[in-house]
């Protein structure tokens, strides 16, 4: 349940960063809004990483005071359902997040499959325990919880990677440099500088060499 919020909250972000990263550049802003986008991937990070500790603080409790638990039918039959529609739901939402270079639609994806994961093992802990009277709950939800923090971590490293600003793509710093050759008496390409205000919106600089014989208006 815990997770479920947390998802919830993951997406009502994303799709309001959404709508500010796609904000159209401005004069106090003439690079875009697109770092937005990493503010709220690291929120998001932060979301997970809270509803894993949460989690597991409630299983150490489980664990060390044991309590028996009372499945009903019709909570079965939801977390089954929403083990289904997380898969689907994860997927896609993962998918179109590379798809558009999205970190926050990427980690919403992530944690939509996340989970799903966690529903499903909560639907085999109450077979176990409905089959033969064995409380793997707490046990199961501490190992989850486990699994949850190490994504909520890798989540945040990634995203602070960002923010702190990364080399550039090898194979986009190729490109460009090919380009830049294409054009005529362009014969070398140097120091390269991208910067980066969002995913795909890149500002930068490079040196390029040209015969000296160049007039201006050629160089220009």
């Amino acid at each position: 349940a815990v997770n479920n919020l947390s998802d919830a909250a993951s997406s009502v972000i994303t799709i309001i960063v959404t709508k500010l990263a796609g904000k159209e550049p401005d004069r106090k802003h003439p690079f875009g809004h697109g770092r937005v986008e990493y503010l709220s991937a690291m929120i998001i990070a932060v979301i997970v990483l809270y509803a894993g500790i949460t989690s597991l603080v409630e299983s150490v409790k489980k664990i060390i005071q044991p309590e028996i638990p009372d499945y009903s039918a019709v909570s079965l039959v939801i977390i089954g359902a929403a083990v289904f529609v997380k898969i689907l739901l994860g997927r896609y939402v993962k998918g179109v997040g590379e798809q558009v270079n999205s970190d926050a639609l990427v980690n919403s994806g992530r944690d939509a499959t996340m989970d799903a994961f966690i529903s499903a093992t909560t639907l085999v802990a109450a077979v176990v325990f409905l089959l033969w009277g064995v409380s793997l709950e707490a046990w199961l939800a501490a190992a989850i919880s486990v699994i949850i923090i190490k994504s909520g971590v890798e989540m945040l490293r990634e995203t602070l990677s960002k923010l702190l600003g990364e080399r550039a793509d090898l194979d986009l710093a190729r490109e460009i440099k090919q380009t830049v050759l294409s054009f005529p008496k362009v014969s070398g390409v140097y120091d390269l500088v991208l910067n980066n205000y969002g995913p795909d919106v890149f500002n930068g600089s490079l040196h390029i060499e040209v015969p000296d014989t160049c007039s201006a208006d050629e160089l220009d």
